[in-house]
């Protein structure tokens, strides 16, 4: 049985990676001109709480976060022994389901978060998560398996839901590191999923891996009762029939994607899925336009700081997705099959390539976190795309020896922690106060679609340059894997481009709301 790479975000910056997901906030009295962040409603003081609080606050926002990254990182590994023991050949389903079930129910989750309150919805996701925890973990059939996957699902939400709520409870001085952990440190599991994982399924069998998800869902539940309430309330009231069109739209289009390598682009139910989707998505926007109180407010999403920052947050993620998918087929190829390239490296054996790249990925947004308000989230945006494009252009060049392969991989992990970082305070700077969930909930289905695309993209290009068979199974030429890394290098360059069109996210830029001293 073999895992189709393409049925779940990568293990390094999942969250899709999930996926997938980020956010919003501005500031000022007056109104601005259109071009520019629109102003946040004054709100009500934030009480003072001692530096431990917050930081006990902080740390029960970001653990959420971790279980959703773990959602796939420690679950992959699995994906053998779900098959063998369920008797199945749509184990990728495993991992559809939780990212289709997010990508739907972030738009709804989110613009709920706005209406009624961020913790009262990150509160009955990590309950709902808990109970698919429970289903997952003693699952008798895969249908039930599926379930509890689909219940997790609720869980990437959370994490548009938990930058934003930072932004309505934290002091401006902790507001812009905060946010830049809620992804960028994400890579800690990166380091530690492939070992855990690797201890519990050779000691206690996969049902183990569902049972620590579980478990920490539960502490994750259990932690966001003590989070404090963000007073900000948006005015409104939620559009179901919207929200219902949305969630068949964005489905269809992620099932078609995620499913293409099997059904192929050219069979009846991926152009279906796909073109069905696109259209819906227009009549989407053409119902939303003509409704009084829409889901997504049309006219702020359009806007230039808005469009900017999930166009820039999509490419982002698509460069990221479709490398860290491609690259560990890549080193697993054997050298006798692949002539020019792979290593054969066995799944444990990938952490040679992946901590170094962990590491990466968490340290910057660490340091990049505590200056983000002296630079700007618009100059590390840039930045990292610039280094993303060139990791990838150099793996393309490079990739016959091991540290090359570590070198290119370490690289890009530090280019994508800093867009990482920098995306959540975007999101924060370009909306007012009352949307940021709604707008957070966008970023994070256009970093979804972003990554799902793209890693289909790579996989047309590969399909398109197959060496040899081996039992079935393509072995794809160097050629090929070249051709994938610089698609990947594309997907970045053009981030750059669009992040230098950003007009947000300036150091001169007074944009946090003061808050009290703590």
């Amino acid at each position: 049985m073999r895992t189709r790479f393409s049925d779940h975000p990568p293990s390094l910056f999942s969250s899709t990676r999930s996926a997938a997901m980020t956010q919003a906030q501005t500031e000022s009295a007056s109104e601005p001109p259109p071009d520019k962040p629109e102003a946040a409603v004054p709100e009500a003081e934030a009480p003072v709480r001692s530096t431990r609080a917050f930081v006990i606050i902080l740390i029960a926002l970001l653990w959420p976060l971790e279980v959703v990254s773990l959602s796939y990182n420690l679950v992959v590994p699995t994906a053998t022994d779900v098959a063998v023991h369920f008797g199945t050949r749509q184990v990728g389903w495993v991992f559809t389901t939780l990212t289709l079930v997010g990508a739907v129910a972030g738009p709804i989750m989110t613009k709920l978060g706005d209406i009624h309150g961020k913790k009262k919805v990150m509160v009955f996701g990590a309950a709902a998560a808990s109970v698919g925890g429970i289903l997952a973990a003693a699952a008798p059939s895969f249908p039930v398996l599926l379930a509890g996957r689909a219940l997790q699902g609720l869980l990437l939400p959370l994490v548009a839901l938990s930058y934003s709520l930072m932004r309505d409870i934290f002091p401006a001085r902790w507001v812009a590191f905060s946010a830049s952990l809620t992804v960028g440190g994400t890579g800690l599991v990166t380091i530690s999923g492939p070992f855990i994982a690797g201890y519990l399924i050779d000691n206690h069998g996969f049902r183990a891996v569902f049972w620590l998800l579980m478990a920490m869902t539960v502490v994750a539940f259990c932690g966001l009762l003590a989070v404090p309430e963000s007073d900000v309330r948006a005015r409104s009231r939620l559009d179901w029939p919207g929200a219902i069109l949305l969630g068949i739209a964005i489905g269809l289009v992620l099932l078609g994607l995620s499913e293409s390598t099997t059904w192929t682009w050219s069979s009846f139910k991926t152009l279906g899925c796909v073109f069905g989707g696109l259209t819906l998505t227009v009549v989407w926007l053409a119902v939303e336009r003509k409704t009084r109180e829409p889901l997504v407010d049309l006219g702020l999403v359009f806007r230039r700081p808005v469009l900017t920052t999930i166009v820039v947050a999509g490419l982002a993620y698509g460069a990221v997705g479709a490398y860290t998918t491609i690259l560990p087929m890549m080193a697993q190829t054997p050298r006798v099959l692949g002539h020019d390239y792979g290593f054969g490296s066995t799944a444990m054996q990938l952490t040679l390539f992946t901590v170094p790249a962990g590491i990466a990925t968490t340290v910057p947004s660490f340091v990049v976190g505590l200056y983000m308000r002296r630079i700007g989230p618009r100059l590390p945006t840039i930045a990292g795309s610039t280094v993303m494009t060139l990791a990838a252009v150099y793996t393309a060049l490079w990739h016959s020896e091991k540290w090359q392969v570590i070198l290119g991989f370490t690289v890009l992990g530090a280019g994508a922690s800093l867009v990482y970082a920098a995306i959540p305070n975007l999101v924060i700077e370009a909306s007012p106060a009352e949307q940021q969930g709604i707008t957070a909930g966008m970023t994070g289905l256009l970093q979804t679609l972003g990554s799902t695309a793209a890693i289909q993209v790579v996989f047309v290009i590969l399909l398109q340059n197959i060496g040899t068979l081996v039992q079935g199974s393509p072995v794809y030429t160097d050629t090929g894997y070249a051709v994938g890394f610089v698609t990947c290098a594309g997907f970045a360059l053009v981030a750059v481009v669009v992040g230098i069109l950003i007009p947000h996210g300036r150091p001169t830029r007074q944009t946090m709301q003061a808050r009290p001293p703590v």
